[in-house]
């Protein structure tokens, strides 16, 4: 995917990819892996001061290992500063060594003051009275293995407190790579996180732990980004841009004709919100295949729409004929009707962006799609886990694999929603994106339908499968974050669908 519709793609790598451009930032800079450690700590110390200035009596939490030795720093730095800052080692002093073990030397060697055993920690000590901010520097990205007791029982202590978090890099107890929680992990206000974004920070359960993300670059030249190959882009909603500006002498012709499929016998809602959002969207023309008793409310709802009332689904294929992309799926259901219409869609041999029920009847193999046609999926992580043949908690263990693992198998590009969601593609060219922003008044029903019917919008008006999907995610949260503002947990997928011509 090209960068044209977002004026900023940041890259994500795994943890293993971060330890290489560590190594060669310090090469690239000509710096010690020491001196990129202190660089770390400044960053960290600098959001500290500058997020809670009031902020006096410090209480930094460190592990043995490199996460450790950020937070040695910051205490150092802290110290330095006139901060009553204590510290608190977990784990056995005695496996501090290699640049970790410099930055404690550094630190005992500026300061009187000696650590404690994080393990002996009492809840006195994470008191508000006694603590203005905890700094959580125990694991990082070296997080690896189930977690010892000791660990479990640290975390619940700080996250009982009412003592604001401050993680470095990761907060401890997510995993970079996946967002799954190990056992238990810190929940932080602000997490600084060092030269590069880690999937694991953006997506799946961990966005519950992470709170202010805030990337601190520590001057990587770009060079490195290039040399190690990243797992996909960070993109945002406040990055996304819009459509091409229209010419004077544009007429309805040149954005596409988007067909909606669905909205069976009780769920017309669904299909007219698709609907609606594709008007909403730019699309030229909008057609509606849906049961009969739907049309009325239909028409009365978006006079602007083609409504085709549909029982005998045999109508489909001249209804199919001349369109630019199918929208099925919303409202559809999975008995002989709706399979019916899918198998319609399908032999149309149009792009296909396919959500709901659509994925439920393809998932019970009811309905096969030929590889050579171009399509999208939408899945919420419970369709996926349909999709997958596997528990959703499994897709949730890690959101970004499982995207890239669906798209590959039903050759299509995967729109894998939740917080984070997930946009990846079975096409090499394309890298795998995580979209940031939405809220959780977008957990209503109905959004992911508005999400279906733009997506669809942007096909027909020629952007590529993946550009559609990324940029139809993050125009839908943007629009949800705006709804949000106005309406607060009361907003609705329509308040959504009628703020996306703004966006766009």
């Amino acid at each position: 995917m090209s960068g044209s519709y977002f004026t900023e793609l940041q890259p994500f790598y795994r943890a293993v990819a971060m330890r290489e451009i560590d190594r060669q930032t310090c090469t690239a800079r000509g710096i010690s892996e020491y001196e990129l450690m202190c660089e770390a700590g400044q960053a960290a110390f600098h959001v500290l001061a500058n997020q809670w200035p009031e902020a006096r009596h410090i209480l930094v939490l460190c592990g043995t290992g490199n996460n450790g030795g950020d937070g040695w720093v910051l205490a150092r730095l802290a110290y330095d500063a006139g901060y009553d800052c204590r510290v608190a080692l977990f784990g056995d002093p005695s496996r501090i060594a290699g640049t970790a073990r410099i930055a404690h030397d550094a630190w005992r060697d500026s300061t009187t003051a000696t650590y404690s055993k994080a393990e002996s920690l009492s809840t006195g000590e994470l008191e508000a009275e006694s603590c203005d901010i905890v700094i959580d520097a125990l694991t990082g990205i070296g997080l690896s293995g189930p977690p010892r007791d000791a660990f479990v029982e640290l975390v619940t202590l700080i996250n009982a407190s009412p003592v604001p978090v401050l993680s470095l890099d990761v907060p401890s107890g997510v995993n970079a790579d996946t967002g799954a929680i190990v056992g238990a992990s810190v929940h932080a206000e602000t997490t600084v996180t060092f030269i590069a974004h880690k999937p694991g920070l953006l997506t799946g359960a961990a966005v519950n732990h992470v709170g202010r993300l805030v990337l601190a670059d520590l001057g990587a030249p770009p060079a490195v980004f290039e040399s190690v190959p990243g797992v996909g882009f960070r993109i945002s909603a406040d990055a996304a841009g819009g459509l091409p500006a229209r010419s004077k002498n544009d007429h309805k012709g040149h954005f596409g004709h988007v067909l909606v499929i669905g909205g069976n016998r009780g769920m017309g809602g669904a299909a007219l919100l698709a609907a609606g959002a594709a008007l909403r969207s730019g699309a030229g023309l909008v057609s509606l295949a849906t049961r009969p008793e739907h049309v009325t409310a239909a028409l009365v709802r978006h006079p602007e729409l083609m409504v085709t009332g549909l029982d005998d689904t045999a109508a489909l294929p001249a209804l199919c004929d001349g369109k630019s992309v199918i929208v099925i799926g919303p409202g559809l259901g999975q008995d002989e009707w709706a399979q019916q219409c899918l198998r319609h869609a399908v032999a149309a041999g149009l792009p296909l962006v396919c959500d709901a029920d659509a994925l439920n009847v393809i998932a019970e193999n009811a309905v096969t799609i030929p590889s050579e046609i171009p399509w999208i999926v939408t899945p919420h992580p419970g369709e996926a886990s349909r999709l997958a043949g596997v528990a959703t908690a499994e897709i949730e263990s890690d959101r970004v694999s499982w995207a890239v693992t669906l798209a590959e198998r039903y050759a299509a590009v995967v729109v894998l929603k939740g917080a984070g969601t997930v946009i990846a593609s079975p096409s090499k060219d394309d890298q795998t994106c995580i979209c940031v922003g939405g809220n959780p008044g977008m957990a209503t029903g109905g959004m992911g339908d508005v999400l279906a019917g733009l997506t669809g919008a942007l096909v027909a008006q020629g952007l590529s499968l993946m550009e559609a999907s990324a940029l139809g995610v993050a125009i839908h949260a943007r629009a949800g974050d705006l709804a949000w503002k106005r309406y607060g947990v009361g907003l609705t997928a329509t308040d959504v669908a009628d703020g996306l011509g703004v966006d766009l």
